[in-house]
């Protein structure tokens, strides 16, 4: 928990370091005088003045800000060349847009760079999507999928691994209020049309891939590796039971709890039987012998990193205004909103699976980041743009009364968005 909660400060602090500085430069650039930079919100905790400008680091590491002279309404001073007030109005739009823009900038960086390390990610996820079972009462029961389908397309996407179905899927759900799947079903092929909205929340849609019950890894010092079982090995069965495939393994360890467990497998073509005991997991009272399912590492060169990173920012953008649209034409659900709870958490489980996996949640955070704030909320830059637009139609600036009052409902739809998405997280937790 405290190296979650530390990383996903160090990542926040990151991308808001990111947009505050594309404020600043862009502040900089236009000869606007630059009051202040913080990472985080106050109180001060540590500062340090360099010329006129005062760097900040505060207590609450939830954003932070740059003050520009001349952006609030008491020190607006439109004859001094050196306040924000005197800047022009194609000015202030580049100081106002530059913040998000260095966090696309950001994403438009990392994300080739996640294609270049290279991500470790199920051997199943590139083979073709055929399922095992669906779970009883499921969604995905209740829309007609059966064990041993194969899905063949998403909407007019053609799918051809599992990796294929969840990247269209994720474009789908959030474009269309229904999404249809055409799925090979022995010598038949069908039309399953499904509520997009059982993709967009928590809820587990309930099918289950088919994934062969052949040994990726044996942990050091486990039963399993005590018993001789190498990587490779397909197992046959488990004290007499048949292993058609993965999902079957659990719960047959589970059954033979603290007593012998014969496992036969198959190995280069022979079959072959080693005896083990199952070892008790204390903190989730699960019977473990240690042995995971297949890795493999997807990794791209220099030009392909960067056409598949370009694609991925692309698609997540697309799929980010598709979902807002849904949410403001009603058919959008709240439940997949995530707040600083629910970032912490995919910070942390990211981390633990490898550098690939958390500069990939920096980059969809960072494209996030510079989207929702050109959301024409007057608190937010992109309510900074809206008013500018005002003023531009008026011929001259919005009256302060307007503009402090724009300002105070801005900052309290915020507050009110942070309160439930925050109440969201929690509840998610507790249930």
């Amino acid at each position: 928990m405290i190296l979650t909660v530390v990383i996903f400060l160090v990542v926040l602090s990151i991308l808001v370091f990111v947009h505050e500085s594309g404020h600043y430069l862009a502040a900089r650039h236009v000869g606007v005088r630059v009051l202040q930079f913080s990472i985080g919100f106050p109180p001060k905790l540590w500062g340090k003045i360099v010329g006129d400008t005062e760097y900040l680091v505060s207590w609450l590491p939830i954003g932070g800000y740059v003050r520009l002279e001349g952006q609030n309404i008491e020190d607006e001073n439109p004859d001094d060349p050196a306040n924000y007030a005197s800047k022009s109005i194609l000015q202030r739009l580049y100081i106002l847009v530059a913040g998000p823009l260095a966090n696309l900038l950001l994403a438009l960086v990392l994300m080739p760079l996640v294609y270049l390390i290279g991500v470790e990610t199920s051997a199943y996820r590139l083979e073709k999507p055929i399922l095992a079972s669906t779970v009883e009462g499921s969604p995905a029961e209740k829309a007609g999928f059966e064990a041993g389908d194969r899905i063949i397309s998403v909407g007019d996407q053609r799918i051809q691994s599992w990796r294929d179905l969840s990247e269209s899927l994720g474009a789908e759900a959030v474009r269309e209020p229904t999404v249809s799947f055409k799925v090979e079903r022995g010598d038949r092929f069908l039309t399953l049309i499904v509520s997009s909205d059982h993709f967009l929340g928590e809820e587990s849609f309930g099918w289950q891939p088919l994934i062969p019950a052949i040994v990726g890894r044996v942990g050091e010092g486990t039963p399993a590796e005590k018993a001789g079982l190498l990587p490779g090995d397909h197992l046959l069965s488990m004290n007499g039971e048949n292993l058609s495939q993965w999902r079957e393994i659990p719960s047959a360890v589970q059954r033979a709890a603290d007593s012998d467990l014969a496992v036969e497998v198959e190995r280069n073509g022979q079959k072959i039987v080693l005896k083990m005991r199952a070892e008790l997991d204390t903190e989730r009272q699960v019977w473990l012998i240690g042995i995971s399912p297949p890795m493999v590492t997807e990794r791209y060169g220099f030009g392909e990193a960067i056409s598949r990173g370009t694609k991925r920012v692309w698609e997540i953008t697309q799929a980010t205004f598709s979902f807002l649209g849904a949410m403001l034409g009603g058919h959008g659900s709240m439940e997949a909103v995530g707040g600083p709870v629910k970032i912490g958490q995919v910070i942390g489980e990211a981390a633990r699976l490898g550098v690939a996996n958390l500069v990939f949640w920096m980059a969809v955070i960072s494209l996030q980041l510079g989207i929702f704030n050109l959301l024409p909320i007057p608190a937010l830059d992109g309510g900074h743009v809206v008013l500018l637009g005002a003023e531009y139609l008026r011929g001259k600036p919005l009256s302060s009364m307007i503009r402090e009052r724009a300002q105070m409902i801005g900052f309290s739809l915020l507050i009110l968005l942070l309160v439930f998405v925050t109440f969201n997280d929690i509840s998610r937790l507790i249930n």
